[in-house]
């Protein structure tokens, strides 16, 4: 694959929205978007996994029923009733609207070159739709945290999407974490994403780099 180093990215994106350049700030969690083939491989679907989606719904609803019954039932709740219980099921709730406010997802429509996506962290989220040649390439990177792993080096590959013109905030479509045995190129573990990357690359038209070689700050900050 050529070689490409995009922009770099920053806590702070800037797209255009209404005609006129705005700037969002990237932050939360980095969550976890997977891609799938639907309808015969006639739309690609980023989105969180379903286990992901799921475990959101349940920190919000299950915490609220609990902290509900901890208020109605007292101290006499056969688990962990009165203000104690409370005030961890609302934290379990936070964490599911956290999450649920960190989600992004993106729907492409191959036979008529379209896309779907929900961008934006926290309660400005927008729902936005444009042609799939508006997109520009998609990147294959790598990134060293500086926290090493046990026995090897712990590296994150990401498949970044990028927009023409920066008319959009680049997208996350995958992340993998692994552990690269010590002496191996960055890239020792990337065979898998690196494939699923073009496929995806080949389905939306538009061309794919592998910069899995050397190391790239996380697009996403750590909060």
């Amino acid at each position: 694959m050529p070689r490409v180093k995009p922009r770099e990215s920053s806590s702070t994106e800037r797209a255009v929205g209404s005609g006129h350049l705005v700037w969002r700030r990237k932050g939360g969690l980095e969550t976890p978007l997977i891609g799938r083939f639907y309808g015969e491989g006639r739309r690609l679907f980023f989105a969180p996994p379903l286990w992901y989606d799921g475990l959101v719904n349940l920190c919000i609803v299950g915490g609220s029923a609990y902290a509900l019954l901890a208020l109605f039932w007292g101290d006499g709740f056969p688990l962990w009733g009165g203000p104690l219980g409370m005030f961890f099921a609302l934290l379990v709730v936070l964490a599911g609207v956290w999450g649920a406010l960190s989600s992004e997802r993106m729907v492409c429509d191959l036979r008529s070159r379209t896309y779907t996506r929900k961008e934006g962290h926290g309660l400005k989220k927008r729902i936005t739709k444009g042609s799939l040649n508006d997109l520009d390439a998609l990147v294959l990177t790598s990134e060293v945290p500086p926290i090493a792993g046990p026995g090897g080096l712990a590296v994150i590959y990401r498949l970044v999407l990028y927009w023409k013109h920066s008319q959009e905030p680049l997208l996350v479509v995958e992340r993998e974490s692994h552990l690269v045995p010590p002496g191996a190129p960055l890239n020792f573990m990337a065979e898998g994403i690196l494939k699923r990357g073009a496929e995806y690359s080949r389905a939306l038209g538009i061309r794919y780099f592998d910069n899995s070689h050397f190391h790239s700050p996380g697009p996403v900050p750590v909060l």
